[in-house]
């Protein structure tokens, strides 16, 4: 009986992914609007797809599907601790960050244990907390940014794990990564700190903002990363641990054998080694980035300076009849209600055309007014 309370006490506070429109495939949502052409700036989504390599190994891998894939995609964590000069022990592959978040907490947090999260920020940090039987605990942002101090002020003694999001969603807002190290050497031994990077390779320097070359000097130092984002691998799946061999070793426990599938680990691979691709979508977000937040600004919203492929935006009102303006243009964004941030809209960095429809959308409404 006492299981049973304590597993209806876990999955109590954790919802199931939402049906609501800006969670729809692109598919379903030109069906509920009627619109052939839906633009769907809700994901944080490379708009432009994956690299041609990454579509072309995925073609080859498809003959393998009869075959389990390695269990601990060798190649793949070979080839990123090549590149983060770090060892293959130090990677551990998932099905995607989400997975990785997941096996984090299942790997280290007991019944009762307090878990840090500067907040609004992704969900999945609190739902991950709670499946472990923990206690998530808020720490406010401070002007839409993490604030380290504040944060490390939090801690108490059940404090097991802290969960930051560098650059942060849904702010977009980020700190430099040596401005960890004077936070991370003020914390007790016993608390471990995983930084989810999911959109680092979009600030303007990736290696400024990265905590990797931490890791080897911070032991109880977890970095997440995924190819959902920049490298346009949201479906495949795969996202990976970085950290203290013997850490990673604890999270294996707990990881599934084949989490990691035999097309994932293909297009991640092949994507992971077009440097050339990854650099033109750096440069065609950041050039995107930052006309649509000079063209927002012109709406007369606060547009939070962002390191990410997102906008958040303050539109100094409640943010539900934009909104829903926009849905009726087939244009699709994240309300900032979820987040608690109710004036706020996160608008994707999409592709010229679609970030055009938006502020034409925006200038009409505007127009309207007046």
């Amino acid at each position: 009986m006492k299981l049973e309370l304590l597993a209806a006490q876990r999955t109590a506070a954790v919802q199931a992914f939402p049906v609501e429109l800006p969670d729809l495939p692109l598919d379903e949502l030109r069906a509920r609007l009627g619109r052939e052409q839906v633009y769907k700036l809700s994901f944080n989504e490379n708009p432009y797809g994956p690299s041609p390599a990454a579509v072309k190994a995925v073609q080859e891998a498809a003959a393998a599907l009869h075959r389990y894939p390695d269990s601990y995609g060798r190649a793949l964590c070979r080839e990123l601790a090549a590149f983060y000069r770090l060892s293959p022990e130090q990677f551990l592959l998932a099905n995607g960050a989400d997975e990785v978040i997941n096996l984090v907490a299942m790997a280290f947090l007991d019944p009762g244990d307090e878990v840090l999260i500067p907040s609004p920020t992704f969900g999945s940090y609190a739902a991950a907390a709670h499946l472990a039987g923990a206690v998530p605990v808020p720490v406010p942002l401070t002007d839409y940014r993490i604030d380290l101090e504040k944060v490390a002020a939090a801690v108490t003694e059940k404090t097991k794990l802290i969960f930051i999001c560098n650059p942060n969603n849904p702010t977009g807002t980020a700190f430099p990564a040596p401005e960890l190290l004077p936070f991370l050497r003020r914390l007790p031994e016993r608390v471990l700190v995983a930084v989810d990077e999911a959109y680092n390779e979009y600030t303007d320097d990736p290696a400024k903002y990265t905590a990797v070359p931490l890791i080897n000097a911070e032991p109880h130092l977890l970095v997440i990363r995924t190819f959902s984002k920049i490298y346009g691998l949201a479906a495949a799946r795969v996202g990976y641990l970085i950290a203290d061999a013997g850490l990673v070793a604890r999270v294996h426990r707990v990881r599934p054998p084949f989490n990691a599938g035999v097309l994932g680990q293909a297009a991640a691979l092949a994507a992971f080694r077009d440097r050339a691709y990854v650099e033109t979508m750096q440069k065609y977000n950041r050039e995107q980035r930052q006309w649509l937040t000079e063209q927002l600004t012109t709406c007369g919203w606060r547009v939070i300076p962002s390191q990410s492929n997102f906008l958040l935006v303050d539109t100094g009102e409640d943010s539900r009849e934009v909104y829903h303006y926009l849905v009726e243009q087939g244009i699709i964004v994240r309300p900032g209600h979820g987040f608690n941030l109710p004036n706020c809209l996160r608008i994707t960095v999409g592709r010229p055309e679609e970030n055009m429809a938006l502020v034409g959308a925006l200038m009409s409404k505007n127009t309207s007014k007046s």
